[in-house]
């Protein structure tokens, strides 16, 4: 019996994996600079912001979803490449990023932290709940360097109503 339930949770990861494949095969490839590229169900819009950040939006059909990347051009710190580079392979810059991403959402709370590996590079994987509206949203958020840039991937489930195959076939697009 166990096994039956081990097969059918397999079967199932994999139906839903090919879907979310195929599902992102008729995206629009957004190229985000530095190599960096993701997407989207359809165009995102782009703003530029003032003190080098630049963020691309996208809110899905059934408005359930907002697809995000915040793209921040940290030259303006005093650091090279290389440096911000070593600099990502501390526990303390991580610690300092965690950090700040919850307090850039006040009321979040953190439901997951992890330091994963993308590409043979380090990212943090958040997962925050915040209200927003009398609605509990669930973001979930890869942040990682690249260059002298760092970049913020969301994937904000609007009232915890998200389609989770659009949150994996968005984040499986991410190429850096």
């Amino acid at each position: 019996m166990q096994s039956l339930i081990v097969a059918i949770c397999i079967a199932l990861g994999v139906v839903m994996g090919i879907t979310a494949q195929a599902q992102s095969e008729n995206w629009v490839q957004t190229d985000l600079g530095e190599g960096v590229s993701v997407k989207y169900p359809g165009a995102p819009s782009k703003r530029d912001m003032e003190g080098g950040i630049t963020l691309f939006r996208f809110k899905t059909a059934d408005s359930l979803a907002v697809l995000t990347v915040l793209i921040r051009d940290l030259s303006n710190l005093g650091i090279n490449a290389e440096q911000l580079s070593a600099a990502a392979e501390t526990s303390e810059f991580w610690d300092q990023v965690q950090s700040s991403s919850l307090q850039a959402l006040s009321n979040s709370k953190l439901l997951k932290a992890e330091r994963i590996q993308m590409n043979d590079q380090p990212v943090l994987a958040l997962d925050l709940e915040f209200p927003r509206d009398g609605k509990v949203n669930v973001m979930s958020q890869l942040i990682f360097v690249k260059g002298i840039k760092s970049y913020t991937v969301n994937f904000n489930s609007l009232d915890q109503k998200g389609d989770p195959v659009v949150k994996e076939a968005y984040f499986g697009s991410l190429k850096f």
